[in-house]
């Protein structure tokens, strides 16, 4: 095995490749051994969990959503972190003093709230009497400023902290289906 050592590999300047360094059919470019620096805009790290279990919220206290939790360590302090989360849910009917429903939620980070929603897919049971079924949808922007590990996790309570109950990843009608999902994004 031999080694070269470059500062800079550049193309030709002309002809149909101009500008460019090929590496031919066949053969693998492999940077195992080291860094390669992403420019910005790219993904670094795309991190997920599909949660299996189903979470019934039925406290005006923030919970955690079982299995909505994941754990990702910046390679860049700049970065931006893309959070999204998508998931089948249930809200229940039950009439009475409580007729209000919505997935109120928050997202934390590292046991912190950075983000809060009221009113998501919120409903009046005297208007609409039946369950509903909504999916469950989330995104956000973090610009953390670290390297160090960083714990996102989805949380959920009770609309106005006494409303009726709803709950993520509910697999009534068909299969439980859901995905948080985590990403680095360079700048």
């Amino acid at each position: 095995m031999s080694t070269i050592k470059v500062e800079n590999l550049t193309g030709i300047t002309s002809g149909s490749n101009a500008n460019k360094v090929i590496v031919p059919a066949g053969q693998t470019l492999d940077a195992s051994g080291g860094t390669l620096v992403p420019s910005a805009n790219q993904v670094v790290q795309h991190l997920f969990a599909v949660p299996t279990g189903r979470t019934h919220f039925n406290s005006g206290t923030y919970t955690d959503a079982a299995g909505f939790s994941v754990t990702i360590t910046p390679k860049y302090s700049n970065s931006k972190i893309l959070i999204r989360a998508w998931a089948k849910t249930s809200h229940s009917n039950g009439g009475g003093s409580a007729n209000n429903t919505a997935q109120d939620h928050r997202l934390v980070r590292n046991g912190s709230g950075i983000y809060a929603a009221s009113w998501q897919n919120y409903f009046n049971q005297s208007s609409m009497p039946d369950d509903f079924y909504p999916p469950f949808t989330m995104n956000y922007i973090d610009t953390p400023s670290s390297t160090s590990a960083l714990t996102y996790k989805i949380q959920g309570r009770l609309y106005s902290g006494s409303q009726r109950e709803w709950y993520i990843n509910d697999g009534n009608g068909g299969d439980t289906k859901a995905v948080m999902e985590v990403l680095e994004i360079k700048q």
